[in-house]
């Protein structure tokens, strides 16, 4: 299972949060399925980029992950979408994400975000029925679950910070240079990391 900065598969450590700042109720949410349709459609997409013709994968690539693709091509982002999609079912392992990681997943949720919001309501009600058709706050959402986007940085920004300077910011999370300047991963570095223990606190 994937661990984020809360636990995406337990509705309870949501803590009755809103889902979207402008609603007067609040809502159970655990975002697993959402990450699961999520994998499933872009691995369709990629499939989909990968029948066209060769010279046109950079371009696509480019634009539907603007800011993934800077860390290799379509093979590098399908082979980091198979290694999540099969982390977020490991039960009973936990695994923590690298900055790689986090990357590919911005790129697929905002994307997710924004056509699950622009969608009628009743084609949202459809995808996630325990959302009741709210649309979802994206910036809300990366705000609650990722523990940092050091990878939106400009290469210029992130290398011009002391390593004072990127703690003092939160920026701690593996692989994060490589990502930052776009070097391509190695298999170890899309590998997750099996977690010692249970990641979160137990509350009695």
């Amino acid at each position: 299972m994937l661990i984020f900065k809360n636990n995406i598969y337990d509705k309870k450590d949501i803590h009755r949060v809103k889902m979207y700042p402008s609603l007067d109720s609040y809502d159970h949410f655990a975002p697993m399925q959402l990450l699961q349709s999520s994998f499933d459609e872009e691995i369709d997409l990629l499939n989909f980029i990968k029948r066209q013709p060769k010279e046109y994968w950079d371009g696509e690539i480019t634009k539907f992950f603007p800011t993934a693709y800077k860390i290799g091509g379509i093979k590098i982002i399908e082979k980091v979408l198979l290694i999540l999609k099969e982390g977020l079912d490991s039960s009973p392992l936990w695994y923590h994400m690298n900055t790689y990681h986090f990357c590919v997943l911005y790129d697929v949720l905002s994307r997710q975000f924004n056509t699950y919001n622009n969608d009628p309501r009743p084609e949202r009600i459809k995808s996630y029925p325990d959302l009741k058709g709210h649309p979802i706050d994206f910036k809300w959402f990366i705000k609650h679950y990722f523990f940092n986007t050091v990878f939106l940085l400009e290469e210029d920004k992130y290398n011009s910070l002391s390593q004072e300077q990127k703690k003092q910011l939160g920026y701690t999370c593996p692989c994060q240079f490589a990502v930052v300047n776009g070097l391509t991963p190695v298999p170890e570095e899309m590998a997750l990391k099996e977690a010692k223990d249970y990641p979160y606190t137990i509350n009695v």
